[in-house]
């Protein structure tokens, strides 16, 4: 039940009882207006007119009396006046007697019998007087003495009875009625004065119910409990909250006060350790912004330094295939050679002149060997870079992190590659240096066959085998040169990979930036949000 509630309640039954007293009040004064009213305005006036009869009539009979026993005519006459007189004041009560009998409401059949009787004993009795005053103006004055002995007066003493009887009842109904207003009153005195007890109690009971209610509701008075909300709503949090009742508002608003000062302390803890996270953020996304700035500088590097890498192994691609072709023609040669050789056994006449075309042709031999030697160089040094490019990749690759992963397996498959083309570049190297060697052998054993060319068909085919020699080295360096081509196409296609990835690890670097960008502006909003919840919770005092 609420409190507004039990207020109307209280009060509610407060008037119900006033109402009560005021109807039950009103009621019993109404009784005793009525009855004052029927005793004062209708039973006072009937028996005023009653007595004003009494009066008449027994004035009449007096005078009645005195009018026969007189002897002067002129008294006679002076009680005929007052006989006249007494009969108009009996008329003038019996106007107002009959407007009093006119309301039906307030006259009785008793009342009604009453002025019946004394209406017929006064046409009796007022007939017997007109015929004594008969008798008496006719002379007979013992006649009229006798008559008036005899019917006048019995009839006089029958009318006053008659009046008198209506008089005393109209005192009874007065006495009634005023018997009954004492007791009326009385009763309403006692009554007024049990339901006014009655009210009063439970007027005080309610108070008492509802100020005990009140309490337990609030916990106290009402200003304390103003004063401890509005400390709490001011942010004051440093005084407890003390009360009896602590289901109560008081109670309710130490336990919030209880529990809101913990939460602003751990709010406050919270903010302040996120100001601390947030100046570390931002600390942080500043570094790696500039190691994103960093990296984004090195991976421009590694990307232009795997485009030159890229352009070298064409170039070495290029020098392979020239190489091959080389290759191909010494290998045309040498079989011509062979072919030569041939002939000389067949014809050593013709040796000296082929055996000098065949010193010219492996002389041309020693020198495209060099140069084979040279492009040999070339491509060592390209695969020494490109293995030192591959390790520098792999170490961006590394510092790189997740972005770098892939990069890192491109970057030790071109040094896996770069280690074979070396491997392969020595092999090529070591029999180029034996082509070398051996050129240089048949450019002496030409010299010496031109000082010799008779000497025997032996060395001539000492020549053929080692043309033959040539051949199958030839054959061996252009097979390696055909290797060579195809790891220059394969170190371009992994170049070309690589430099993918360099544009893509670039795309990523990009990313990484503008995040890092929006991390750094995150931690600023997030620096300003810490700042203003400190400020938000420097308005609550916690401790004291």
């Amino acid at each position: 039940m609420t409190i507004a509630t039990r207020l109307y309640l209280g009060f509610g039954i407060l008037l119900v009882l006033m109402i009560g007293i005021t109807a039950f009040g009103v009621f019993q004064v109404n009784i005793i207006d009525s009855t004052l009213t029927q005793v004062n305005d209708v039973d006072s006036h009937k028996q005023r007119a009653a007595i004003n009869f009494r009066g008449s009539v027994h004035d009449r009979a007096i005078a009645i009396r005195d009018y026969v026993l007189v002897e002067n005519n002129t008294a006679r006459q002076k009680h005929l006046r007052e006989i006249a007189e007494l009969d108009d004041f009996y008329q003038q009560a019996a106007v107002t007697m009959s407007e009093l009998f006119s309301n039906r409401e307030n006259v009785n059949s008793r009342e009604r019998e009453l002025l019946q009787r004394i209406q017929e004993i006064e046409v009796k009795t007022v007939d017997l007087t007109e015929q004594t005053v008969e008798i008496m103006a006719a002379g007979n004055r013992q006649e009229a003495q006798d008559f008036v002995l005899s019917d006048v007066s019995p009839a006089y003493t029958a009318w006053l009875a008659a009046v008198n009887n209506f008089i005393d009842y109209q005192e009874e109904n007065i006495s009634a009625g005023v018997t009954l207003v004492r007791s009326e009153s009385g009763s309403f005195q006692s009554v007024m004065l049990g339901v006014t007890l009655l009210a009063v109690i439970i007027g005080v009971l309610v108070s008492i119910r509802l100020v005990t209610r009140l309490t337990r509701m609030i916990g106290g008075e009402p200003e304390e409990a103003a004063i401890e909300i509005q400390r709490v709503a001011d942010g004051d949090l440093t005084r407890m909250v003390h009360t009896k009742y602590p289901n109560s508002i008081m109670g309710a608003v130490a336990s919030m006060r209880t529990h809101l000062a913990a939460i602003i302390s751990d709010v406050g803890s919270s903010a302040d350790t996120l100001a601390a996270a947030s100046s570390q953020l931002t600390q942080t996304s500043s570094n790696n912004e500039q190691l994103v700035k960093t990296q984004q500088e090195q991976t421009h590097r590694g990307a232009n330094a795997i485009q030159q890498m890229s352009e070298t192994v064409r170039e070495v691609a290029r020098h392979t295939v020239e190489a091959s072709k080389l290759a191909q023609d010494t290998d045309k040669e040498a079989t011509s050679g062979s072919q030569e050789v041939e002939k000389t056994m067949a014809s050593i006449s013709e040796l000296a002149d082929e055996v000098e075309q065949a010193a010219g042709v492996i002389q041309q031999l020693s020198d495209s060997s060099r140069e084979i030697g040279s492009v040999l160089e070339v491509i060592e040094g390209i695969a020494d870079q490109t293995n030192l490019l591959a390790l520098n990749a792999a170490i961006e690759a590394a510092r790189a992190g997740e972005h770098g992963r892939g990069f890192a397996v491109v970057a030790d498959e071109v040094r896996g590659l770069a280690n074979r083309t070396q491997n392969s570049t020595r092999d090529i190297q070591s029999l180029i240096e034996a082509m070398q060697n051996n050129a240089d052998g048949a450019v002496a054993v030409m010299e010496r066959g031109q000082k010799k060319a008779g000497e025997s068909v032996e060395q001539a085919a000492r020549a053929g085998d080692s043309l033959r020699r040539i051949n199958l080295a030839v054959s061996d360096i252009n097979n390696m040169n055909a290797q060579i081509a195809s790891a220059a196409e394969e170190q371009a296609a992994v170049a070309d990979d690589i430099n993918e990835n360099f544009s893509s690890i670039t795309e990523s670097s990009e990313q990484a930036a503008t995040g890092s960008d929006q991390v750094s502006s995150a931690s600023k909003d997030l620096q300003q949000l810490s700042r203003k919840l400190q400020e938000s919770i420097s308005k609550f005092r916690v401790n004291a």
